[in-house]
């Protein structure tokens, strides 16, 4: 900041215009990289989806873990 002080004030201005730019750009890039980010999960989940119903996995789920098509039978599912 010393030698700041000791510059012409049109270039401490300039230098704070730089800074200020920076600093803005970078917030910029940070929310685009954001908004990104969740763009690319929305289309992973929407892929997985798809393979999902249109090809359902033989294997059995894990212990807490959703299934879009149940295999153990719920109470309504119960034939008597």
């Amino acid at each position: 900041m010393e030698q700041q002080a000791m510059l012409p004030e049109w270039e401490s201005e300039l230098i704070d215009e730089a800074i200020t730019s920076a600093e803005k750009r970078l917030q910029d890039d940070e929310s685009k990289a954001r908004k990104r980010a969740v763009q690319l999960a929305r289309e992973q989940a929407y892929h997985r989806l798809a393979v999902e119903i249109d090809r359902p996995a033989k294997h059995t789920v894990g212990p807490g873990q959703l299934s879009f098509f149940p295999v153990d039978p719920t109470l309504f599912d119960v034939k008597d």
